[in-house]
């Protein structure tokens, strides 16, 4: 049977480059610190300075160990932006990962946040990856470390679940399935490039390789065998692959995910 034509609007995962990496590089604590020896007084800066797209580099369900968060940490979340019933639906939404992992989001609206979200920072969907939202060098503290570009009153309650999830996942340090080292897709790269080059998103075949093509090494990383059912994997129309099988829509969390997230942040 022909599968049915799908986007190919995909989440770019905000990897910051090495120069802004001490929540890689060195221990959470240091990142911690970083994030805290912010100015006092700080003036803000129009979310439009921010540039979702530039630079984006592979550095990338599996989990960057190094990127993980202490188990048992609450983590402060703001919204910078958006209709109070948009805020609503994604908070209900990011809380499912509570139900398996040892980590509690708490939303809140003074203060400083680890996870600062907006709707407008672009028309795209992503998230820094774990502790890297601590780096203020390359997240300064007024402006977003995860965006929902194209959820909107009138979105589905399923696309709701869909992307919320799928980049609180990022936030817990989890990247894309396509690009977990036991990942054993048969890509028709000819028709990765020619895709992902034009519209909607216009990437070099640079952008391609490492938003697509490129996967982890298995070096500091933990990962279960491949998932297709993951909610970290997202669909990709069969045309992109040399059998002709495309990946499908997951809307919610797998066994597999479940299963992975709570021995990453255990509950007991």
């Amino acid at each position: 049977m022909p599968q049915k034509k799908t986007s190919t609007y995909t989440c770019v995962d905000r990897v910051i480059p090495s120069r802004y990496q001490p929540a890689r590089s060195t221990s959470y604590e240091a990142a911690l610190q970083n994030y805290a020896s912010v100015a006092s007084g700080a003036k803000p800066a129009a979310l439009k300075t921010l540039d979702a797209n530039q630079p984006i580099h592979i550095a990338r369900m599996a989990l960057i160990n190094q990127k993980m968060w202490p188990n048992g940490r609450v983590l402060t979340c703001k919204f910078l932006d958006g209709d109070p019933s948009w805020q609503q639906r994604v908070c209900n939404k990011a809380v499912i990962w509570s139900e398996y992992a040892n980590i509690t989001f708490n939303f809140i609206t003074d203060g400083d946040a680890d996870i600062r979200i907006s709707f407008s920072a672009d028309a795209g969907s992503w998230s820094a990856i774990g502790t890297d939202c601590l780096v203020e060098s390359y997240f300064p503290k007024y402006q977003p470390t995860m965006n929902f570009g194209w959820l909107r009153g009138d979105t589905s309650d399923e696309e709701y679940g869909r992307v919320v999830v799928h980049e609180f996942g990022h936030a817990l340090g989890c990247i894309h399935e396509h690009q977990q080292p036991n990942e054993n897709l048969n890509w028709n790269r000819d028709a990765v490039y020619r895709t992902f080059s034009g519209p909607p998103n216009y990437w070099s075949n640079a952008d391609i390789d490492s938003n697509i093509l490129n996967k982890y090494g298995p070096d500091g990383m933990t990962a279960t065998r491949f998932d297709m059912d993951s909610i970290m994997l997202y669909q990709f129309d069969g045309s992109l692959f040399q059998d002709g099988v495309g990946t499908p829509l997951n809307v919610q969390l797998s066994s597999l995910d479940t299963g992975m997230i709570s021995s990453m942040y255990p509950k007991s």
